[in-house]
């Protein structure tokens, strides 16, 4: 080896020596640090160590001990309650005090003091069993007077709700929490709060009040409200004529109502009586007419079956279908029978007019006068005298047969409008009109000549108001005759008397 490259060697050797000594220079500090930190820690806890609430950090046991009967001793529990309420007490009221069945020396001799690197930073809840002792008696008693449980101080809980119907419909009112609170459940949270040393307790967040059980997450309820807008978001409209009767929210909301298991409940009954008031209010079947006949005089028809009739069953039962499905629109009532228009003229400008007294009818349509003639109606001798009042025709039917008990007779035109009394032609007849009808009279129909019971039944239709009456000093026949008779007769008895 020559000089150059043991000079080299040397070299090489000096500078590892001098890295070894820098090494050795700077971790002695620190192992001696942490020598010195994990017998320190084999005396005091670590950082961030908690014994039942009271911060132990770097506590050697016998300090500890004395910083928890410290706090123990000057314990003061604050309760925040609802509506601005609070209550405390002191640990001494409840015979607060420290019992080491669990020792703070067996705590800190559990704690691995050469493991402080790893475990400085974490935080250390400890408890020891027992530590901390009251009388449980004294604080149920004590529960008793504090102010959440006066009753100026009590309020109940609310359930969410239902509104009442308004112009945004059914809501959903919120639910009220109160401030009513369980005992049991205050019990529970203030043993634990005393235990560990807290110095307030919410009784909010520890859950201590009793709660509405309907709140405005329920989705029952949320159901119930959608179910009821929607029925009552029905609208139907009945058009009278000029008279216009709308049903709608404001109505059908008084007939629902719901239970206690959020079932929508709807009372037909509503339906029923409304259906009722409207055949009351437009109903005029059968009703006293006031009619002006086609001689000036103004009459007063009773009878007959003339006019609208309401089929209420049937009406109830689709306006309740319409409602439950939360239909809008224009409903035509479900009728037995309509008449010409509405109002208190139902008759219109089309219709038969019969005046039994003169034996002359007059037929016009959309007010002009199409058939006038004379007939012949019910004979008055054998009682088939012809009934007033006004009724409809029921339909008109082209070579008709009619049957009786003693008669059957084929016609031309029939158009029956009071059962098996009705207009027909009459071609076995050669006069109409006098006083035919009182001796040699039909079995009740109206008896017209061919050719106008012609132009009748080309011109007619069904529901046309048929109004029979009569009408005294009307008579188109002399009874001149039967008037001097009746007077011979009395002339006759003066003088046999």
């Amino acid at each position: 080896m020559n000089q150059k490259a043991l000079y080299k060697k040397n070299n090489r050797s000096v500078g590892r020596k001098s890295l070894l000594y820098i090494g050795i220079g700077l971790i002695s500090p620190l192992l001696a640090v942490y020598f010195f930190l994990s017998f320190y820690y084999n005396s005091h806890f670590y950082s961030n160590t908690n014994i039942n609430g009271v911060n132990a950090s770097n506590m050697t046991a016998k300090h500890a001990e004395e910083a928890i009967n410290s706090q123990v001793n000057s314990y003061v529990l604050t309760l925040k309650e609802r509506n601005g309420v609070e209550d405390s007490f002191t640990g001494e009221n409840i015979g607060l005090q420290t019992v080491y069945d669990g020792s703070i020396e067996d705590l800190l001799k559990n704690q691995n003091s050469f493991a402080w690197p790893v475990s400085f930073f974490k935080s250390h809840e400890l408890e020891i069993n027992t530590m901390l002792e009251f009388d449980e008696f004294s604080l149920d008693k004590l529960l008793d007077k504090l102010n959440c449980f006066k009753e100026e101080n009590i309020v109940e809980p609310v359930n969410a709700r239902i509104s009442e119907y308004g112009d945004n419909g059914f809501e959903i009112v919120p639910e009220e929490p109160g401030a009513k609170v369980n005992k049991d459940k205050l019990l529970e949270a203030v043993k634990k709060a005393v235990t560990s040393l807290e110095p307030a307790l919410s009784l909010e967040e520890a859950g201590c009040y009793e709660e509405p059980v309907i709140n405005s997450e329920t989705p029952e309820l949320a159901e119930a409200v959608a179910e009821m807008n929607k029925i009552a978001g029905a609208k139907i409209t009945y058009e009278f004529g000029d008279v216009t009767e709308v049903l709608d929210g404001s109505q059908i909301s008084k007939w629902l109502s719901v239970d206690e298991n959020f079932k929508v409940n709807f009372d037909s009954d509503g339906v029923k009586e409304y259906v009722d008031y409207i055949g009351k209010n437009y109903n005029s079947f059968g009703r006293v007419r006031t009619f002006k006949t086609s001689y000036g005089d103004v009459l007063q028809i009773e009878g007959g079956d003339y006019g609208w009739w309401l089929n209420r069953t049937k009406e109830v039962s689709e306006l309740t279908e319409l409602i439950l499905n939360g239909e809008q629109n224009v409903k035509e009532p479900a009728y037995y029978q309509t008449a010409q228009q509405y109002g208190q003229d139902d008759i219109g400008d089309t219709y038969v007019e019969i005046n039994l007294t003169a034996q002359h009818l007059f037929f016009y349509k959309e007010g002009k006068l199409i058939v006038e003639a004379d007939f012949v109606s019910g004979n008055l001798s054998k009682g088939w005298g012809t009934p007033v009042g006004t009724y409809p025709i029921q339909y008109k039917e082209n070579d008709a047969t009619l049957n009786g008990e003693d008669y059957s007779t084929p016609v031309k035109y029939w158009m029956p409008f009071n059962g098996n009394i009705g207009l027909h032609d009459a071609p076995w007849r050669d006069e109409f009109g006098k006083d035919i009808y009182m001796k040699d009279g039909s079995h009740g129909c109206i008896n017209m000549p061919p050719a106008a019971a012609k132009k009748m039944f080309e011109n007619i239709k069904r529901g046309v108001a048929v109004v029979v009456y009569e009408l005294p000093g009307t008579e188109n026949y002399d009874n001149d005759k039967d008037k001097k008779e009746t007077d011979e007769e009395k002339e006759t008895k003066t003088s046999q008397g």
